[in-house]
């Protein structure tokens, strides 16, 4: 081996050592502001977990998130990436017109637990015989925006995922709502809808739907019930912020990204709000304008059950919605049809739901989630309890 090629490699072991050892010896942040999670945290060295090999996998997953530099690295790396081509971006497919989709393929879901999760539907609606029952599944934005995918990209299969939950959903009314969405990106007219060239139903750099794309999805459940959704402008739709870069972007960093737009329905009926027994000021947190996750603006973040009673209502319906993020910004819409609407997230719900359904009644049970969260949600099996 030639002296220069020596030297190389010496260099490059020694940066190696270098960096793990100020990772390990540096590396204890708790949270990541720009990916809105908690970082994974070295792990003692047990005896027990090292044989199992559950050590060696959080190991990784530490030097991986506490990494010096790390949000740094990952935006030369998509830099570079798209400089040669590429439109993968860690699990992320970077898009026409500043779309970024998240990639995931067939084997990214289970079908043995999306089966499982649709049975525990059908055991939610026996648990709420007096109930009128619905599952709300909404498309992924690749499902939807297929225009906006690069070239040659691929998602799971979502049209065998549906014909699979109305096969195996009963006595559960299923919306699919992949054609409402596909008819409201056509709207660029309609009275009240901020668009840029066409409506936006899903963020440009966010996973979530659009406050727009939450009104069909509003309209598509209200009319499946069998009433009439008031119309997108009378709920005085008001622009909260311009400079919102979601969870999509956290992940690539890609330094041509585009901000976001998030409006918010302003004329909401008056309601006493409690968040996990916690009573809040409003439905919107506006602090939250100040801070990277926006999305959370939506009573302040998720909670296991949030109850909404409104204080003036002209009917004495309750609805009850589990949920996964998604329908934070269409309860707003929802709030005038209901005396109480209460919000259950089983990523954070501590009780057991068969109680709690005995306990609190409900004229209508709504299942709302995104579809590929939906068939990879764990705590569904909290409804056999």
């Amino acid at each position: 081996m030639k002296r220069k090629d020596i030297i190389f490699v010496v260099c490059f072991v020694a940066a190696l050592a270098i960096g793990g050892i100020v990772t390990v010896t540096a590396g204890h942040r708790e949270y990541s502001e720009n990916e809105n999670r908690y970082l994974t945290q070295f792990p003692k060295l047990v005896p027990e977990d090292v044989m199992t090999g559950e050590v060696q996998q959080e190991l990784t997953d530490a030097f991986n998130d506490q990494f010096p530099g790390r949000d740094w690295l990952t935006a030369l790396s998509t830099k570079v990436k798209k400089g040669i081509g590429m439109k993968d971006v860690g699990g992320v497919y970077l898009g026409k017109d500043h779309y970024y989709f998240e990639k995931i393929m067939n084997q990214d879901i289970s079908r043995t637990d999306y089966f499982q999760n649709l049975r525990f539907v059908n055991r939610l609606a026996s648990l709420s015989k007096d109930a009128e029952v619905t599952a709300l599944l909404v498309p992924s934005p690749g499902q939807i925006l297929k225009d906006k995918l690069p070239e040659h990209a691929s998602l799971y299969d979502a049209d065998a995922m549906y014909k699979t939950a109305k096969e195996t959903l009963q006595n559960v009314k299923l919306v699919d709502i992949r054609k409402d969405m596909k008819e409201a990106r056509k709207q660029q007219k309609d009275a009240g809808v901020q668009t840029y060239g066409e409506t936006q139903v899903y963020y440009r750099t966010d996973h979530h739907w659009t406050q727009y794309g939450a009104y069909v999805g509003y309209k598509a459940y209200t009319e499946s019930v069998g009433r009439k959704a008031a119309a997108y402008k009378s709920f005085d739709i008001k622009r909260f912020s311009d400079d919102f870069y979601g969870t999509l972007y956290s992940k690539a960093l890609d330094s041509d990204a585009v901000p976001d737009t998030i409006e918010l329905p302003e004329k909401l009926p008056e309601a006493k709000i409690t968040c996990d027994g916690k009573e809040i000021d409003a439905v919107y947190d506006t602090a939250k304008k100040n801070e990277k996750d926006k999305n959370a603006v939506y009573f302040g973040g998720n909670y296991g059950e949030v109850d909404i009673r409104m204080k003036n209502p002209d009917n004495n319906r309750t609805l009850v919605i589990f949920k996964d993020s998604f329908a934070n910004s269409m309860v707003p819409f929802l709030m005038k049809d209901y005396a109480q609407i209460r919000m259950i997230d089983l990523r954070y719900f501590k009780r057991s739901v068969s109680k709690y359904m005995e306990e609190n009644p409900a004229d209508e049970v709504l299942v709302l989630y995104e579809m590929s969260s939906f068939a990879q949600a764990d705590k569904l099996n909290k409804l056999m309890k």
